[in-house]
């Protein structure tokens, strides 16, 4: 599936939420997300923005913006931000708290929840890892 689409975000999403783990590393956070994938011409010409909420036990509602600046009226506790060819590292794995502390990826809300969040990375890293992935 295809990096940034539809099917690939309800494909992780599925998993994400089919891990039991889920919950407690939701625990403590803000309710939704907001990630911003910049251009990054040739290989990803167009901007692709969207926005995740949790009920706290699970991802309960996600959808693709039709334009980044939605993310002003739906004023996410957080926002990740960042080209895609930090994305297109991550899930290569490269560590994303060297590309937050280096600038590659933005940040914005509650970073102390975050960081406390931090040992439950492996939930999203399994379910980013069932999905197959086509990359640009």
């Amino acid at each position: 599936m295809r990096f940034g689409s539809r099917e690939w975000i309800q494909a992780v999403v599925a998993a994400a939420n089919a891990n039991p783990e889920l919950a407690a590393g939701l625990a403590g956070l803000g309710r939704d997300v907001a990630m911003v994938v910049e251009a990054d011409p040739p290989a990803w010409p167009l901007t692709v923005a969207a926005w995740a909420e949790h009920d706290g036990r699970r991802i309960a509602r996600w959808r693709l913006l039709a334009d980044e600046d939605e993310i002003l009226e739906l004023e996410p506790a957080y926002v990740i931000r960042a080209p895609y060819r930090a994305f297109r590292a991550l899930l290569r794995g490269a560590d994303p708290v060297e590309a937050a502390l280096s600038g590659k990826v933005k940040v914005e809300g509650d970073l102390e929840a975050l960081v406390r969040r931090s040992r439950y990375r492996h939930v999203i890293d399994a379910a980013l890892a069932a999905v197959p992935t086509e990359l640009p």
